[in-house]
């Protein structure tokens, strides 16, 4: 008796225990459950003033599907917009859409959501809050989605044509898509997930009877298998009772239907999957080692994050690896990775996987080399200096994330509960994060590490796909080839590896510092040093993102200044720079010595312009400065870099064609500058014209005078810290005030009226086309704005007669800009892909609606819809740093301010400046619409 009483006291303590050893929430997130089943997070943040986020998720996807309705958990997504209780669309009360854009949430931008095999999530972000009407009227949305689809017959017949022309848009030209497709029923034999994509059968689509819809929503749209979100600068206590007030009358299911999480077999023997695609241009291989996923009660368990980050120590590391190998100068594979974490489509197995493109004539001896690699590591382990720099970068995304805790976006926050609901992962505040970090940082050693690793990479219940070209000459290796090369390379000894080790400092030597030789105020709140090489620095502080400053240099130039000559050597020049490395660091060690260091920065050499684009967190300020001074004066030559770069580009580029879409693109480029050689497309052929030697001169020329540099400089800056960083790195560089500018080569779109319709053979029937409008006009913030105005406003036209009244597109895209070299146009393209035999019927409708909006301009409803968008999303870009760079860019190199006055110049927008301005692009009649066709 008393042996029984000891057991069961040992037996509680360890249920104690383990109820203990769990991670502590996000106090800051106000969960809750219903009587009703229905959970809620609700969380303030006032980083984003004014604006909150609405979400309902719902624990369900394509995979509770029955046969008869594939495809149907997302035709049921489609339909959340098109009719509900409170928001019908008639003409009484507006429909969910309609609403939504009245009051600045754009459709598509804003309002979405999205199906996957296990979930399904609906969204309002970035919704207005300062009026309580609306956030009454969001979360009414929410209530309706959840309970509330009419689903009526009409709304139903024409939504099917839109899923269709979206099951086309994800297709064509996407071999991998439907070789996913294909593969599924292989790797996943007798189970569920044979055939579970969610978007569906388009034979049951196109006439699936009302009813299997219906059903599908009844069964499984329910309180107890959903969760409401909502995110931003709201009251918590007052979106808390309204949430209990309008979802509370949700009736509780009676007898529910069990929400089964399927399981997916194990298998003895490697299963194989190997297919060709005529569309696909490269070799894809990927292998996957199952193995049990952890329950989903134990997601948020501390033993369960300590697996998570030895995992991700191990992915790093091997990661770091494989891109060392890519790097030779005849290097075995183009790319690979790796990653643990759920098998392919399915959440109930976790999976190991290594993926990489193969060379095509030797993808034996890619997958010779990269299993070897997974088994060095399986078998030897890492070293003591590469777990160092990996536990030092999983600290520095720790510590970000805890720095800049204050200034996090709505939808990182929405982020955290999406996953705790729908998969109960962790859902930790920054500071609790930073501390199991620091924790696990401290304890884990390198020998635990290395014994996790044959936890992970453990050759059993493997899975292998290949993907590849259907194309003479290509021969697909066999299964049992296949399977010997694995299992050959797992049986094999490896030496272990050799990690070479890395200075402590980017410049070692000592810099002889320029001055800051004059300092005033400048616009837009940046302050203005100009540095005694002539060249120019803006630094405005701002505290938008706590520990991010952005760094952006530029002069004029770019590719105009060289001759159609060099176009080969110009289009690989940032390439080539980038693997080479600077200073005393070739790539691989300049990665080594930046792990641990938040901090990035690259060069560019662009058609106008040269310059470096970049960034750094508080901490790392000096490095990022650093990076910019080695790019300008000590470019790296490292030829074994450049001939491993050219290796892979060869070996990438000998099936560039395969994809339709390539060859559209080139058509696009072709007709619309007339063949011009400076626009040529880079083909494998032209790479032999790529001179190393000469790319480094033009580079040199480039950069080698810092005079005609402006520099730009936003984020959290002190300027005490920055006066003498900009003087050693920045005002040290060489300037011989050279003043380049921007030369005219005569790149220009033609100035003529014509269509090109050509046919292609494509695997997904389908007719693409684009529409080139474009007219000289002034380059300016009122030309700029109008554009975008008119651009916002033929989408919701071609919205509403293209894609729901004929249910003929996916979308219809539409984008307009101004360009101001050689010389000052506007430029707007309208593209939408079809079914071949709905072209002639919609591409009258694209004209006639550009007529419409020239003849009569746009509607007051539509006009103003754009106008709350503006508003609320101006509201929300001038507190980040971006947005103010771009600012600060286009008031140097344009000489245009587009901030000035903004919500003014749109408040007095009218019909008639829409319509003069749509009249304007139409006139001069240059329009150039390029069409393919399938054959």
């Amino acid at each position: 008796m008393r042996k029984q009483l000891i057991t069961g006291i040992l037996l509680a303590f360890a249920v104690f225990s383990q109820a203990a050893e769990q991670l502590p929430l996000d106090k800051n997130v106000r969960r809750g459950k219903l009587p009703n089943g229905l959970s809620y997070y609700i969380r303030n943040n006032t980083q984003t003033p004014n604006v909150a986020d609405f979400y309902i998720a719902q624990r369900v996807g394509s995979i509770l599907e029955e046969k008869q309705q594939r495809g149907l958990a997302h035709f049921l997504e489609h339909m959340a917009f098109n009719g509900t209780l409170n928001f019908p669309g008639d003409s009484i009360k507006p429909g969910v859409v309609k609403w939504c854009e009245s009051v600045g949430i754009k459709f598509g931008q804003n309002l979405n959501a999205y199906t996957s095999v296990d979930e399904t999530v609906y969204n309002i972000s970035s919704a207005p809050v300062t009026n309580m009407n609306i956030v009454d009227s969001c979360l009414l949305i929410l209530h309706d989605w959840s309970h509330s689809l009419l689903l009526k017959d009409s709304e139903i017949d024409k939504e099917r044509g839109v899923v269709h022309e979206e099951w086309r848009t994800r297709r064509s030209g996407m071999a991998v898509q439907r070789l996913m497709e294909d593969a599924a029923p292989v790797i996943y034999k007798g189970t569920k997930y044979e055939d579970c994509l969610p978007i569906g059968n388009m034979d049951i689509v196109d006439h699936f009877k009302y009813k299997d819809l219906r059903d599908y929503y009844a069964k499984w749209y329910r309180p107890d298998l959903q969760a409401i979100i909502v995110v931003g600068d709201i009251n918590v206590d007052s979106i808390e009772n309204k949430i209990k007030t309008i979802f509370g009358s949700i009736p509780t299911p009676v007898n529910p239907a069990e929400r089964i999480y399927y399981p997916v077999n194990n298998n003895d023997s490697i299963i194989v999957f190997t297919a060709k695609d005529k569309e696909q241009p490269t070799v894809n291989f990927s292998i996957y080692m199952k193995r049990d996923a952890t329950p989903r009660n134990e997601h948020n368990s501390v033993s369960n994050y300590e697996d998570s980050y030895k995992s991700k120590i191990i992915m790093k590391m091997l990661n770091d690896r494989l891109k060392e190998i890519v790097k030779q100068s005849n290097p075995p594979f183009l790319s690979s990775s790796v990653r643990d974490g759920s098998f392919f489509l399915s959440n109930t197995k976790d999976a190991f996987s290594s993926s990489m493109m193969c060379k095509q004539n030797n993808i034996k001896e890619g997958i010779a080399a990269l299993i070897g690699e997974l088994q060095r590591a399986r078998h030897l382990g890492f070293t003591q200096s590469e777990l160092d720099r990996a536990k030092s970068e999983t600290l520095r995304f720790a510590q970000n994330a805890y720095n800049s805790r204050e200034k996090k976006r709505n939808g990182h926050y929405v982020k955290m509960c999406l996953r705790n609901f729908l998969d109960e992962e962790p859902m930790m505040s920054a500071e609790d994060e930073l501390k199991e970090v620091t924790k696990l940082n401290s304890e884990i050693s390198l020998k635990d590490i290395n014994s996790a690793v044959d936890n992970i990479i453990t050759n059993n219940n493997e899975v292998v796909t290949i993907y590849g070209p259907d194309k003479n000459g290509f021969m697909m290796p066999s299964r049992s080839d296949i399977i010997s090369c694995i299992k050959n390379a797992q049986s094999k000894k490896y030496e272990p590896y050799v990690d070479k080790g890395v200075s402590a400092d980017l410049i070692s030597g000592k810099i002889k510092a320029g001055k800051i030789v004059s300092e005033k105020e400048w616009k837009h709140g940046y302050r203005l040093f100009t540095l005694s090489n002539g060249m120019k620095v803006y630094v405005r502080p701002t505290n938008f993102e706590a520990d991010r400053i952005n760094l952006y240099a530029f002069s004029l130039g770019g590719k105009s200044l060289y001759p159609v000559s060099d176009m080969a050597n110009l289009n690989y020049i940032t390439a080539a720079i980038a693997e080479s490395g600077i200073g005393d660091f070739d790539a691989t060690s300049l990665d080594k010595i930046l792990d641990g260091k938040t901090v990035k920065l690259s060069p560019y050499i662009g058609e106008e312009t040269e310059g470096l684009k970049g960034y750094s967190n508080i901490k790392n300020m000096k490095e990022l400065f650093q990076l910019a001074h080695l790019y300008f004066t000590s470019p790296r030559q490292d030829k074994s870099a450049f001939a491993s770069l050219m290796n892979r580009q060869s070996e990438f580029l000998t099936n560039r064609d395969a994809n339709p879409n390539v060859s559209y693109n080139d058509s696009i480029i072709s007709i619309l500058y007339g063949n011009n050689p400076r626009m040529a497309p880079i083909k494998k052929e032209n790479l032999s014209l790529v001179n190393y030697d000469r790319i480094m001169q033009i580079y040199k020329e480039r950069f080698a005078d810092a005079s005609d540099f402006s520099v730009i400089l936003t984020g959290n800056i002190d300027m005490n810290t920055v006066r003498p960083l900009i003087c050693n790195y920045l005002a040290s560089l060489k300037g011989y005030k050279s003043n380049e500018q921007i030369k005219d080569n005569h790149v220009y779109i033609r100035d003529v009226n014509e269509t090109h319709i050509f046919q292609k053979e494509q695997s997904t029937p389908s007719s693409l086309t684009s529409i080139f409008i474009k007219a000289k006009t002034e380059y300016n913030a009122e030309n700029s704005l109008l554009i975008d105005v008119m651009s916002q406003i033929l989408r919701m036209m071609y919205t509403e007669k293209v894609r729901e009244e004929k249910g003929g597109t996916y979308g219809v895209s539409v984008n307009g800009e101004l360009e101001k070299y050689p010389y000052a146009e506007a430029l707007m393209k309208i593209s939408f892909r079809t079914d071949p035999e709905k072209y002639q019927t919609l591409i009258p409708i694209i004209y006639e609606q550009l007529n419409i909006l020239a003849k009569d301009g746009p509607s007051e409803e539509n006009l103003n819809k754009v106008k709350e968008y503006e508003y609320k999303t101006y509201g929300q870009v001038k507190i980040t740093n971006d947005y103010w760079n771009y600012i600060a860019y286009n008031q140097l190199f344009n000489k245009v301010d587009f901030d000035d006055n903004y919500l003014q110049r749109v408040k007095s927008l009218t019909i008639n400046d829409i319509r003069n301005f749509a009249m304007k692009m139409l006139q001069p009649n240059n329009r150039i619409e390029i069409t393919m066709k399938s054959k």
